[in-house]
């Protein structure tokens, strides 16, 4: 059995790989989703209602949203997950979404994230008003 060895074929497997993984950085880094949220309480209850605008130039599909609820030193108390009401949501359309937990004294604040199915985390940005 022969083996072939290109010494030239390596450096080009290494640029090949860079670029694909800066492409991929440079693609995750831009936001995709545009948010604007409100919170509301009951003395049983935190809500928060969002809405998103996908400002990509593709549709946006498999989204789990997760509502981290956190402590006054920012560590997460409790997380619940939603979806977006619109899936597949198309460029320049919007969305709405709904979450909730039980209400507690040592909940503070929440911090929102969300996730696409197949594609990993979506960087979104505040909604201009």
């Amino acid at each position: 059995m022969r083996q072939f060895f290109y010494p030239n074929l390596i450096p080009l497997l290494v640029l090949i790989a860079l670029v694909s993984f800066t492409a991929a950085e440079s693609a995750a880094q831009k936001p995709s989703l545009e948010l604007e949220v409100k919170q509301s309480a009951t003395q049983t209850s935190i809500s928060l209602a969002g809405e998103v605008k996908n400002i990509s130039t593709s549709d946006v599909s498999g989204v789990t949203v997760y509502c981290d609820f956190l402590n006054a030193g920012g560590k997460v108390v409790r997380t619940e997950q939603t979806n977006l009401e619109t899936d597949p949501l198309s460029p320049n359309k919007v969305s709405e979404f709904k979450c909730s937990t039980k209400s507690s004294p040592e909940i503070k604040g929440y911090n929102l994230r969300f996730n696409r199915m197949f594609g990993g985390p979506l960087v979104v940005k505040p909604r201009p008003k």
